[in-house]
C-alpha cells in the first residue's frame, strides 16, 4: 500500500501524517498544527459510522485488534503542551470519531506535558499506552495577559478559574485520581508523573517495557 506522508506547511517537523496516524512531535499552536486539524478533519469524515466502541471491552492487548472492525486513529506524542484552544480543535474531531465509531489509539513516545497530557488522556479506554521513558506533566499552564486596570484583574480571575475548572474535570473524567490527588499534583505547577505513576492514577492503561512486553493496568 502506498503511504501518503504530509509534513506541515512550515516543514518543521512539528508533526507527521500517515494514513490514520498523528504523530505530534512539537507544541500545540495553529501554526505547527493547522495543516494537522485540516488532515484529521477530512479523514474524520471519510469514516462510515458504525456502532460506537464499548469501552468496557476488556482486551488482552492494545494491538490485539484481529477481531475488531472499528476504524482506528493512532495519536503518537512528544509535546511539551501548547494552546489549549487547538488541543480543543484536535479533541472535538476526535470525539466526532468516537461517535462514529472510530477507536482513538495514544502512546505517549516521550513528553505528554500541558495540553500534550491531555490528549493522551481522553484516548479511547483500554488503548492509552506510554513508553516506559514516559513522563506526564500536568498542571493548569499558563495564566499570563496584559493588565490595565482592575476590570481586567477582575476578568482575568474569572477567566482562570473558568479555565482550572475545565481541566481538573478532564483529568477526573478520564482517570482515577480524586479531587485531592489531583489538586497536589496541579497546585504547585510540577505535576510531573513517570510511566509507573501513570499506570497508577490511570493516565495510561499500558506500559510499554524496554524489552517491549506490555504492563497493562490492573482493572
Amino acid at each position: 500500500m502506498a503511504t501518503d506522508i504530509t509534513l506541515n506547511a512550515s516543514h518543521s517537523n512539528s508533526y507527521m501524517c500517515e494514513n490514520n496516524a498523528i504523530y505530534i512531535l512539537s507544541t500545540f499552536n495553529l501554526r505547527n498544527m493547522g495543516e494537522l486539524i485540516g488532515h484529521l478533519g477530512n479523514t474524520v469524515h471519510s469514516f462510515k459510522p458504525m456502532p460506537q466502541w464499548d469501552t468496557s471491552t476488556v482486551i488482552k492487548s492494545p494491538y490485539d485488534i484481529s477481531n475488531i472492525k472499528n476504524p482506528i486513529i493512532d495519536v503518537f506524542i512528544d509535546s511539551c503542551g501548547g494552546e489549549e484552544h487547538v488541543l480543543s480543535n484536535i479533541m472535538a474531531l476526535l470525539n466526532i470519531a468516537k461517535h462514529r465509531g472510530a477507536i482513538i489509539r495514544t502512546t505517549v513516545l516521550s513528553c505528554a506535558y500541558s495540553c500534550g497530557s491531555m490528549l493522551a488522556i481522553q484516548g479511547t479506554p483500554g488503548f492509552r499506552i506510554m513508553s516506559h521513558t514516559g513522563e506526564h506533566l500536568i498542571h493548569y499552564g499558563s495564566a499570563y495577559a496584559n493588565i490595565e486596570s482592575e476590570e481586567d484583574i477582575t476578568k482575568k480571575i474569572k477567566r482562570i478559574a473558568k479555565n482550572k475548572e475545565k481541566i481538573q474535570s478532564t483529568y477526573l473524567a478520564h482517570t482515577n485520581m480524586n479531587t485531592k490527588q489531583l489538586k497536589s499534583f496541579m497546585n504547585n505547577e510540577y505535576g510531573f508523573l513517570d510511566a509507573p505513576k501513570c499506570l497508577e492514577m490511570g493516565l495510561c492503561d499500558w506500559i510499554i517495557g524496554e524489552n517491549g512486553i506490555l504492563i497493562g493496568r490492573t482493572r
